[in-house]
């Protein structure tokens, strides 16, 4: 980001990730109540006494633990500033643009030093504060699709959520290309119906899989356009593909 003003807008447009420095007493105590109860819960009192200390207005509630964050505007690395006396703020982090200048697979990169790290209600505002940063990259979007695709496949998000933002906005993997595919998912009743769900796989054996991995569940079967899928998972175990469910032909329960 450019600077903190609009860095600290993007980051709670969440609404999960809230600013020490602007976070009432109310609304901390509803941040609380919002955590889980694994730890003893954050005081109130003895973080506003820190108020005077240089790291204080980089200090971030967040929802998902009973934590507080320190976040590096240059690298989004969230620290763990839980106690405040112990606190330690590496003297220097790669930052983002670092790691685009010098990589030889940005992608991956910015995967595995950026989003790797991070905590599960944090990686889709990482992701879309890397969608910023990238925006002067000449091949930004092919790395902004490798670096979706691989968040969806390693890193614990909600696949609803995730796919409305990022994975309904990617392409497709090739335009040009002939053909059908046969495709597999198993779905319980755990599982987001095939209407609203991006992953298939090649494979029926692993679709069985995945509809009896909590009791018996249904193996759909479908048929795709090669040029209407959005990415193909190479070297995957899985056989994953990524595609759009408007353009799925002859649905069946097998």
């Amino acid at each position: 980001m450019k600077n903190s003003e609009a860095f600290d807008m993007q980051l709670m447009m969440t609404r999960k990730i809230f600013k020490v420095a602007e976070t009432s007493e109310k609304l901390f105590n509803s941040i609380q109540v919002l955590r889980p109860r694994l730890s003893t819960p954050v005081d109130y009192d003895e973080v506003r006494a820190k108020a005077n200390e240089k790291y204080f207005e980089k200090l971030y509630f967040a929802t998902d633990s009973n934590r507080l964050y320190y976040i590096d505007e240059e690298s989004l690395n969230f620290i763990n500033a839980n106690p405040l006396e112990i606190l330690q703020v590496p003297s220097k982090l790669i930052s983002v643009e670092e790691i685009i200048a010098k990589s030889s697979n940005v992608a991956n990169d910015l995967y595995a030093k950026v989003i790797s790290n991070a905590e599960k209600t944090q990686i889709m505002i990482i992701l879309e504060l890397l969608e910023d940063r990238l925006r002067e990259v000449p091949n930004r979007k092919e790395i902004f699709r490798d670096l979706v695709v691989e968040t969806r496949k390693k890193a614990e998000v909600s696949f609803a959520d995730f796919d409305s933002q990022f994975t309904s906005k990617l392409g497709y993997e090739n335009l040009k290309a002939k053909g059908e595919t046969v495709i597999y998912r198993g779905e319980n009743m755990w599982s987001q119906n095939y209407l609203f769900a991006y992953s298939w796989t090649t494979s029926r054996e692993k679709a069985k899989l995945f509809a009896n991995r909590f009791e018996d569940g249904k193996v759909l079967q479908a048929k795709m356009p090669n040029n209407r899928i959005i990415y193909t998972y190479k070297n995957d175990e899985e056989h994953e593909v990524l595609v759009n469910s408007d353009y799925l032909l002859e649905v069946v329960t097998l």
